[in-house]
């Protein structure tokens, strides 16, 4: 009777003779590309390479496993997950995969069956190499369906994908009548863009008008961290509704309709409605509709040609006290915008008209013949629109930048 010394230096041996044969891994794989019909293809093309790779990492699982080692690379269950995640991402069902690996498990049988006949090996040195056998093919059956299952999930996301990437392209002028067809969203001749300033929402919870069929998300929103939106006009006032569900949306710009190819430019309107709002530039509230800010929109499209603008032309009121500045902007801003008289100034400033008389006096000691000027009274204009609300809100970049320049 063999001592169990005896026995463990033949299950090693006959586990020896088990390693020097050769062949397998091809053999499998040209069986599996001729029996199972999916899997056909030229026995030197890419799927016979990865079913080749396939059983390579599978054969040294089974003597990590048949040697009693722990098995503690990932790159097997890795490689098994994919290929079930690739089935899943072709449309395919398990039943070829799984067919492949029965045909596998049957060859291995065979394979160390006959190497037991031949080398005379007990019943319980095959009944060992069995459990391993069994061991190895539940785990890679484990791995693929895994595999397979987070495919599926991530398929029934995909049209939120395909609805982002539609999106993404009338965001950025791209052609977006493919991806219509692939989002099954039909694209109007006019569209609303929307602009979100959201916080975190402290859950995974998915907020309603993700999932809303009339609206097209852009998680990404391009320049901003902020999810850009596209709908239709008709559909604005019930997009609007589900974003007033949504506490972690803080602010909300909406552009006004504009045809398909001015879509990219809205996306720049409402982003940029979303920051001088935060910069208290325009008035802040949670619904800025860019359609009432226009102006300021468009005076602060060019924020380096402003600062540099403002550096030349409005040099002689950044010269002065920072109380001066304020009210002589303020006058000056007034007077080009209403050309009235100055008690009707006063009333608009809400001050005496002899005060305006003061002011206008030292407007025109420090700006002197240049307000004479109409292209500088139409650059003034523009300038102080841009400008005053900026310093307004306590912007003080322009000041410190032209005292820094004027002691260089």
């Amino acid at each position: 009777m063999a001592t169990t010394t005896d026995s463990e230096a033949r299950y090693a041996d006959l586990l020896d003779r088990l390693r020097e044969v050769s062949g397998f891994a091809e053999n499998l794989a040209r069986r599996v590309q001729a029996e199972v019909g999916p899997f056909t293809g030229p026995v030197d093309g890419r799927r016979n390479r990865l079913i080749r790779m396939a059983t390579e990492g599978a054969v040294r699982l089974f003597f990590d496993v048949a040697a009693g080692r722990e098995h503690t690379s990932r790159r097997v269950d890795d490689l098994f997950a994919k290929m079930g995640h690739g089935e899943a991402t072709d449309e395919h069902d398990l039943s070829p995969m799984l067919a492949a690996l029965d045909l596998a498990a049957q060859m291995s049988w065979d394979l160390v069956r006959s190497l037991a006949v031949e080398h005379a090996a007990s019943a319980a040195a095959l009944d060992r190499l069995g459990e391993a056998i069994d061991t190895v093919f539940a785990r890679l059956t484990e791995q693929v369906k895994r595999g397979h299952q987070t495919a599926l999930h991530q398929l029934a996301r995909k049209p939120h994908r395909r609805r982002h990437d539609l999106a993404e392209a009338l965001l950025t002028g791209t052609d977006p009548y493919l991806a219509s067809i692939a989002a099954e969203w039909t694209v109007p001749t006019t569209v609303v863009v929307l602009a979100l300033e959201v916080t975190p929402a402290g859950t995974d919870e998915v907020p309603p008008w993700r999932d809303s069929p009339e609206l097209l998300v852009c998680s990404t929103g391009l320049s901003d961290p902020g999810p850009m939106l596209v709908t239709t006009p008709e559909h604005l006032a019930a997009a609007l509704d589900l974003l007033d569900q949504d506490r972690s949306v803080t602010r909300i710009a909406t552009s006004w309709p504009v045809n398909l190819a001015s879509t990219p430019a809205a996306s720049l309107w409402t982003r940029r409605a979303i920051d001088l709002a935060r910069r208290g530039v325009i008035p802040t509230a949670r619904v800025i509709e860019c359609l009432r800010h226009r102006t300021q929109l468009w005076l602060h499209a060019e924020p380096y040609m402003r600062q540099q603008l403002c550096q030349e032309l409005l040099a002689p009121l950044l010269a002065e006290t920072p109380n001066s500045r304020e009210i002589l902007s303020e006058t000056l801003l007034t007077w080009l915008e209403t050309r009235d008289s100055a008690p009707a100034i006063a009333a608009r400033l809400d001050v005496h008209p002899q005060t305006v008389r003061y002011r206008w006096k030292r407007i025109n000691e420090i700006f002197g013949e240049a307000l004479h000027d109409p292209e500088l009274v139409v650059q003034l204009t523009m300038l102080l629109k841009a400008s005053v609300p900026l310093w307004k809100a306590g912007d003080q970049s322009d000041f410190e930048r032209f005292h820094t320049e004027g002691e260089e």
